[in-house]
């Protein structure tokens, strides 16, 4: 696994830098060095075994999860080593991310040579982490006991079970789950992240971070929040490029229903938005839902909701054909239209009367035409006809005066 990963590793750095032995050649002899603060930096080292007569040097630095590339000039002293510190609070770098980085180097004569290419994971170094791993899934924490890290493990493998009445989940790659202790800790890996977050995952790198407050209800919060986020992990390795196309709906609408033990007050929230009539409509959830508590929970609820009764519908084979048809790039109001034959706004006005019992106008002239119809044929239409003989005859009588 470990030669699997580097040949992965090198194959990554020829794709990212595009490597043309015309233009550059490699086979510089240099040491390669990189330490972590966590919140603050990475500091780059760099010393050379001989002496080069470099004309200028870039030190390139790729972010493979979000697939950023930082490039920087740098110098090197006369005992051939240059020093860089990278600023993670300017870069939005995740906690747990690899950075793959090397060295190009002009000489005196024009010619370039590239160093070998160096590795570093952005850890978490605040805290002594313990790991459980069993098969794929390996759990991550700190400051409580091993049976902290066998309840997350349950939650995890059980999470899988929910998932799996969706589609077989994939496991060829591992999936580190880190539980953060509280909020704060949370908020400390995850800058920029919503006040209401309680949990990240970052599909691509098989990274999930959920806190997890000590307490009587401590397992029922990991049944909840680890199957959410092993959702978005494994959803997105099922739908392949274009996950991020999904609509925020969709993406959490299919976490929630991973969730072993759906928070009670999605149902009451709903309901009394319905009775209300103060529901989101569903099209201004899918980029993204509010920062703002109380309508973001609304959103989670709606989307539970939602996918539930798509799922009722169309099965899990119809949730699966919806996704891919987004991750081909159709638009949230024409994703319905060609997974199932049906518009968005139908499918809206469906869920609220047949999931939230929330009559539509639509709906009550629907349940009425025929009574309306047979109205006008009763009714109106002779009274219309009579209408017409008396201004007639009114006409008429006008004439003979």
């Amino acid at each position: 696994m470990r030669a699997v990963n580097l040949l992965l590793a090198f194959l990554l750095v020829l794709s990212w830098w595009g490597v043309k032995p015309a233009q550059a050649q490699a086979g510089v002899d240099m040491e390669l060095a990189a330490s972590v603060q966590f919140g603050e930096g990475i500091t780059f080292i760099a010393r050379l075994k001989a002496p080069l007569p470099i004309q200028g040097a870039s030190l390139f630095i790729h972010d493979t999860l979000q697939g950023i590339t930082y490039s920087q000039p740098v110098t090197f002293d006369a005992n051939g080593v240059s020093e860089f510190r990278f600023d993670v609070r300017q870069s939005a770098l995740r906690p747990f991310t690899t950075l793959l980085w090397r060295y190009d180097l002009t000489l005196a004569d024009g010619s370039v040579i590239q160093s070998p290419a160096g590795s570093v994971r952005y850890d978490d170094t605040r805290f002594a982490w313990q790991t459980l791993e069993s098969g794929a899934l390996r759990i991550h924490w700190y400051n409580a006991g091993d049976s902290v890290g066998l309840a997350a493990l349950n939650a995890a493998q059980a999470g899988l079970q929910k998932i799996g009445g969706f589609f077989a989940p994939d496991l060829s790659q591992p999936i580190d789950i880190y539980l953060y202790a509280s909020e704060s800790d949370l908020r400390g890996a995850l800058p920029g992240a919503e006040a209401w977050a309680v949990g990240h995952a970052d599909s691509g790198a098989g990274v999930i971070t959920v806190t997890m407050e000590a307490g009587a209800d401590q397992n029922v919060q990991l049944e909840q929040r680890i199957p959410h986020e092993l959702m978005h992990v494994l959803l997105a390795r099922q739908i392949g490029a274009g996950y991020r196309s999904l609509p925020a709906w969709l993406r959490e609408g299919m976490a929630a229903l991973a969730e072993v033990y759906p928070n009670p007050d999605y149902d009451r929230v709903l309901l009394d938005a319905a009775a209300r009539d103060a529901l989101i409509p569903m099209r201004d959830l899918c980029a993204s839902f509010s920062p703002q508590l109380d309508s973001a929970f609304l959103a989670y609820a709606q989307s539970r909701s939602f996918v539930t009764y798509l799922h009722g519908q169309f099965g899990a084979d119809g949730l699966l054909t919806l996704a891919r048809a987004y991750a081909g790039g159709v638009t949230c109001e024409r994703g319905p239209e060609r997974a199932f034959g049906v518009t968005f706004v139908k499918l809206e006005r469906d869920w609220r009367v047949n999931a939230l019992g929330q009559e539509s106008l639509v709906s009550t002239l629907e349940t009425f035409l025929p009574y309306l119809v047979l109205l006008c044929v009763v009714v109106l239409f002779p009274l219309l006809g009579i209408l017409s003989t008396l201004r007639k005859k009114g006409t008429a009588h006008g004439r003979s005066t």
